[in-house]
């Protein structure tokens, strides 16, 4: 019985247990939410814009890769990047038309740094396109360059720009016909060489050779702006040269030295007029030819210098700042020196010249390159340019005598 008693015990026991409700488990720990990484934010570099003329910013120019090469390395050093725009020399199209048309329409696209040609800084500067330099860069960098750089970088008192090229113009003779430069009117008449030189061109366009010429017969103390007499005694050596069928017959057509130069490269003629950026570019192919000044009428050698400068244009203190930086590496006189003869330029710097190779064409240009002047304002003139154009042209082409062709210039001008 006490058996059986403890039997019904358990399974009441087991029975109830059976019949409790399941328990709920405990719930698993809320997961802990992971932390979002904040966005990683990198800094734009900052971007320099360089308009440069298409002869220097074609990537097939002579010298790309060198500028490349500096600007390459100052984008790594610096952390910036530089963007190059190309643009035309001049006209439409052109450095100088380009900034005059994005100003009053787009002055957030204009560039930091501009290259101007010598002839276009005056015009830039008055229309307040250019940034004054005093505060940009080291006055000593402005003294350190050619009394006609430093004359091309300053206008009305201010310093506005960094000259970095040089051309100018000179005569190129077969030493089988002279065995020195003519350095006047009477060798080249003695000698019986014939002579090309540019007489084309627009009647608004003084050509640089027929400006020395006129220059030469100007006495120091005359202003050559009408000169009567000096107009007479250059086209009484124009029509004796004419007489004496020594005026190469490339002259008349002649634009430019590019017209003339060939006649001598070629053998065609003893005596014309290139200039040192021809003279560089081809420098292979000279094998007997000399170079010296163009022929004048007082013995004096006389360049006119044309070149190309670097302005800023930015207004922005931070940008200006970056800017200084690359124009420095720019002209460098070792970057310069590498730059200028990959280019076939001359380089405004005496520093980066003197790094060029010790030869008769080094010697010949650093003489000229001390002497050289700027295009006087006279030959903004426009009525006296016509007038002289025209009659160069006549005595040259046997249309006039000198004394006709003077006396309908100066009732002209």
């Amino acid at each position: 019985m006490r058996y059986l008693l403890l039997a019904l015990s358990i399974s009441l026991i087991v029975l109830a247990a059976a019949c409790a409700p399941a328990s709920t488990p405990a719930a698993p720990p809320a997961p802990t939410p992971e932390a979002t990484p904040a966005p990683v934010t990198t800094a734009a570099p900052a971007t320099l814009t360089l308009w440069l003329p298409d002869w220097m910013a074609l990537k097939n120019s002579p010298g790309y890769d060198k500028l490349e090469e500096t600007i390459s390395a100052f984008e790594s050093e610096v952390g910036v990047r530089v963007t190059i725009i190309s643009k035309l020399p001049r006209g439409a199209g052109g450095m100088l038309n380009s900034l005059h048309i994005t100003k009053p329409v787009a002055a957030s696209v204009l560039p930091d740094i501009v290259a101007l040609p010598y002839q276009d800084i005056p015009a830039a500067a008055q229309t307040d396109l250019l940034q004054p330099l005093e505060t940009i860069l080291p006055l000593a960098l402005r003294d350190n360059h050619y009394p006609f750089a430093q004359q091309a970088s300053m206008v009305n008192g201010a310093w506005m720009t960094v000259p970095f090229t040089v051309d100018f113009e000179h005569l190129a003779f077969q030493p089988a016909a002279l065995s020195e430069p003519p350095v006047n009117w009477d060798i080249v008449l003695d000698s019986k060489s014939r002579y090309a030189f540019p007489a084309g061109g627009l009647e608004t366009t003084w050509s640089d050779a027929i400006l020395v010429h006129y220059l030469s017969v100007v006495p120091n103390s005359a202003s050559p702006l009408r000169n009567q007499n000096a107009l007479k005694t250059l086209l009484d050596f124009y029509e004796q040269a004419y007489k004496d069928n020594l005026i190469d017959d490339a002259s008349l057509q002649a634009k430019g030295p590019e017209d003339t130069w060939p006649r001598a490269l070629q053998g065609n003629t003893p005596l014309a007029d290139t200039t040192s950026r021809l003279w560089l570019a081809q420098r292979d192919k000279i094998t007997v030819l000399r170079s010296g000044p163009i022929p004048t009428h007082d013995s004096q050698a006389r360049y006119v210098i044309h070149g190309w400068a670097y302005a800023v244009i930015t207004a922005d203190p931070n940008q200006q700042a970056l800017a200084a930086q690359l124009i420095n590496r720019l002209i460098a006189p070792e970057t310069l020196s590498a730059w200028s003869q990959a280019s076939h330029v001359l380089p405004a710097r005496g520093e980066a010249l003197s790094l060029w190779a010790d030869d008769e064409y080094r010697a010949f240009v650093t003489e000229a390159l001390e002497q050289g002047f700027l295009m006087p304002d006279f030959t903004q003139d426009a009525d006296m340019t016509r007038s002289v154009h025209q009659a160069v042209r006549a005595v040259l082409s046997g249309e006039m005598t000198a004394d006709e062709a003077w006396r309908q210039a100066v009732s002209n001008w």
